[in-house]
């Protein structure tokens, strides 16, 4: 079984946008910007997930696979798309899911794609995008007294899109590729002095327990209050629609539809929205439209939530690590484990 240290996870930012597109009014100014921005987000995490099936054909035991890793040498951040590991190189891979044609200009140092239509778009380069990670992790290394070879290759998602350059420009052949080369590309990395198992799993350990979960306010981005959004408990049919919760069970006004555990959902809305600030009991009350403080309460306590304080002053955190799920929460999703349920 190939060693997957991180699993792939729904990335935090594409979470709280679809909070945000499911409980702002239609009208709402932000809409626009949230639609696109979701658009090219969801592009690149499907362009990363095409990694997989390659991934799988590695050798078992040999490789570790970190996916979404965010690390810090103080100042700044490096996030990387997926890490592999082994005794003999750490290679940073940086994933690109665009159509078209690509040409990497190096006097600009600018990727130029060219779509289905004819229409132009310029992009940072993505190598030098990488290239800077792969510094940044060798700092990370060194600082940590671990010598490995950390490499980079910029992997295009769509066996259709066409790679151009200059001829002089050989960086992109060495450092670009389709993602069914991504084998080819591994065994081209190599390191002089392989590391010990023991050593390899020191690095592993190391790297999960510094990775940071990324933070993002979602609405202070939008320039959007919490009294913009849509509150309650949302009907998974009828999107937008409040439902009411009568003998211990949430009931849709529109479409009748009846849920005992709804609630679920708009709990980890109320975080994701909240940046993962503790509640109280009256803004927990307040989002589900709840009257009574008791049955808020109750369904409180029911969630197992962390707590600190007692009485008025008490505040229910998030369970760690909600945000890290494969598939988002919907009506086509019931059967799933969801992170609120113990």
């Amino acid at each position: 079984m190939l060693l997957i240290m991180k699993h792939r996870t729904i990335p935090l930012r594409i979470q709280k946008n679809e909070v945000l597109l499911r409980r702002l009014p239609k009208s709402h100014k932000a809409r626009p910007g949230i639609e696109k921005d979701q658009a090219k987000r969801w592009a690149g995490y499907r362009g990363e997930a095409a990694l997989d099936f390659h991934l799988s054909k590695l050798p078992v035991n040999e490789y570790m696979i970190f996916h979404g890793f965010r690390l810090t040498n103080g100042q700044y951040f490096c996030q990387i798309d997926t890490l592999i590991l082994s005794s003999k190189f750490a290679l940073i891979l940086e994933v690109k899911n665009i159509s078209g044609k690509l040409y990497f200009e190096s006097q600009f140092n600018q990727m130029i794609q060219t779509t289905h239509n004819g229409e132009q778009k310029g992009y940072s380069n993505p190598i030098e995008q990488a290239s800077q990670q792969a510094g940044e992790l060798e700092k990370w290394l060194v600082r940590r007294g671990i010598n490995l070879q950390v490499e980079f290759c910029v992997m295009i998602s769509k066996p259709s899109t066409i790679l151009q350059t200059s001829s002089e420009n050989n960086l992109i052949s060495q450092k670009v590729t389709h993602v069914q080369y991504l084998l080819s590309k591994i065994k081209m990395a190599i390191n002089k002095t392989p590391l010990t198992n023991k050593e390899l799993k020191r690095i592993s350990n190391i790297l999960l327990k510094e990775h940071v979960q990324e933070k993002f306010g979602i609405l202070n981005f939008y320039k959007t209050s919490k009294d913009e959004v849509i509150k309650g408990v949302l009907c998974p049919e009828c999107i937008s629609v409040s439902m009411i919760r009568k003998n211990g069970v949430w009931i849709c006004k529109s479409c009748k539809l009846k849920k005992k555990d709804e609630h679920l959902n708009a709990v980890t809305d109320l975080f994701l929205l909240n940046n993962d600030q503790p509640i109280p009991n009256k803004e927990f009350r307040d989002f589900l439209q709840l009257e009574s403080p008791d049955i808020a309460r109750r369904i409180l306590d029911s969630l197992s939530l962390p707590q600190t304080g007692t009485s008025k002053g008490r505040r229910y955190h998030p369970p760690p690590d909600y945000q890290l799920i494969s598939e988002l929460y919907t009506s086509t999703a019931e059967s799933m484990q969801h992170p609120f349920k113990t």
